[in-house]
């Protein structure tokens, strides 16, 4: 018999029907970079078109339930299979969820991608929350369409997270790294940026946001108007309500936060191509050209970095 993975032995998996053979073939798939693509596709079309996320309570129950089963049967394929690797030696499929390789593969898959499957034994109908991640390496640069038709431009090194779909009554992404956004108006569904615990909202507007993992967060406004929170231990802090041409910097490590100003034309040009450099220290600039253009920058002269 000639196996192949396509989506109709993903969905045999994914119901538990594979056989030893079939097995095998699906586990060795998942070692590969185009695994999450067929994954994702056979959920979206198979269960999308039902989702109801407006019931947030329900689904964090029923995620929790997903994972459990996830992890249950997992354990249980650990105890009855096993892949003999060079020189014949059997080792086992899963030595145990917490520490194996195939439970990163697992939480990328169905928890980091976003896609929260949910089965009920009382009826054969499922719940499904899907997600949509993007990430650009260094040297690229891409402009991704929200569900709202808003636009990001996402940077270099940069990750953006987002629902299939904006049910409910915000617009809620995530955000790693930088990005320039045209957000589409609409004032009874908020748009809010997360990025760690600091949140950025906007109702329809044109904005950068830079929020590198372990560097301080910086919002730049270009159109509209734009509100700055800081959110810990149960409590929400106001940073900054922005207008046109400002531009607030929070650092979390000494809890300061910096306003200034900059021309608008500097701020929506970044999105084009255009860096616009005032007052940067030489060693950030090199950074930022390494990031965007894929290049290692080095310097002769060490007290240069510093120098503006």
């Amino acid at each position: 018999m000639n196996l192949k993975i396509d989506k109709a032995l993903i969905k045999k998996y994914l119901a538990g029907l594979c056989n030893k053979e079939e097995l095998k073939l699906v586990r060795d798939f998942l070692k590969q970079e185009n695994a999450q693509q067929l994954f994702d596709e056979v959920w979206n079309e198979q269960w999308v078109n039902e989702t109801n996320a407006n019931d947030t309570d329900h689904h964090s129950q029923q995620m929790a339930d997903w994972k459990r089963k996830i992890h249950q049967r997992i354990n249980e394929e650990s105890l009855n299979s096993e892949i003999t690797v060079a020189k014949n030696t059997p080792i086992p499929f899963i030595k145990r969820i917490t520490n194996w390789q195939y439970a990163a593969i697992w939480a990328t898959l169905f928890i980091g991608a976003g896609l929260w499957v949910i089965t009920s034994k009382r009826s054969n109908e499922s719940l499904v929350v899907a997600y949509v991640e993007k990430h650009n390496p260094s040297g690229r640069r891409t402009i991704i369409t929200l569900p709202d038709s808003s636009q990001v431009y996402l940077g270099p090194e940069s990750k953006l997270r987002y629902a299939e779909k904006f049910n409910g009554s915000t617009r809620e992404i995530n955000l790693e790294g930088e990005a320039f956004f045209e957000v589409t108006k609409n004032p009874k569904k908020p748009f809010i940026i997360h990025t760690g615990i600091i949140t950025t909202k906007v109702l329809g507007t044109s904005f950068k946001v830079d929020a590198f993992i372990n560097k301080s967060v910086t919002v730049s406004v270009s159109t509209g108007k734009v509100s700055v929170d800081r959110h810990a231990t149960n409590k929400t802090e106001s940073i900054a309500i922005l207008m046109p041409g400002q531009t607030v910097t929070w650092n979390e490590t000494d809890h300061i936060k910096t306003l200034g100003s900059v021309v608008v034309k500097d701020i929506s040009g970044w999105k084009d191509g255009r860096l616009v450099f005032n007052k940067v220290p030489l060693s950030e600039i090199a950074n930022i050209l390494e990031r965007w253009y894929d290049v290692e920058i080095s310097f002769k002269n060490k007290k240069t970095l510093q120098s503006c």
